[in-house]
């Protein structure tokens, strides 16, 4: 499985790769030498909308995408055409979109109880533990909006791949 590491400037789409289930590093705090480092060590795939740190990259022979898109769904579509990668939209396979920790499923509602709000203890049966960082995450409403999102950009991407065959 692929794994990246994202620049500061794009954290919304961290997010969203991870929600996906990729494995992204991402912190605001990363310096452009953080980022090549961990990309060479951890062999990430380096996602920048940065062309001098793109630039450094390919200079290191280092996989790196540069993100000219504006816009979650085209974003999210420019980087799985560059990158080959699957969209989906899965919570059993969704990392952590804080933390980029592994989430484990339960049922068991006394588990979760402390960290969720009481209508969505009563709305839902499966819940999504994060290993790392221990939030708690549930197929709320908001995934409707996710899967269009993802949707779109399946949609987007597929448009970019029947033009590049043309």
């Amino acid at each position: 499985m692929k794994k990246f590491i994202v620049d500061t400037m794009l954290g919304d789409l961290a997010r969203w790769l991870r929600i996906m289930g990729y494995d992204v590093a991402y912190s605001k705090g990363y310096g452009d030498q953080e980022i090549l480092e961990s990309a060479s060590l951890g062999n990430r795939i380096i996602i920048t909308r940065d062309r001098r740190l793109y630039g450094k990259a390919k200079k290191r022979s280092l996989e790196a995408i540069l993100v000219e898109s504006i816009g979650t769904a085209e974003r999210l579509a420019e980087v799985a055409v560059k990158a080959r990668l699957e969209l989906r939209a899965d919570p059993f396979l969704s990392r952590c979109p804080e933390c980029n920790g592994e989430l484990s499923v339960t049922e068991e509602k006394e588990k979760v109880r402390d960290k969720v709000p009481p209508q969505a203890l009563r709305a839902y049966k499966t819940f999504y533990v994060c290993t790392r960082c221990g939030n708690v995450y549930w197929e709320g409403s908001h995934w409707e909006n996710i899967r269009k999102t993802i949707d779109l950009a399946r949609s987007i991407a597929a448009s970019h791949q029947r033009k590049a065959e043309k």
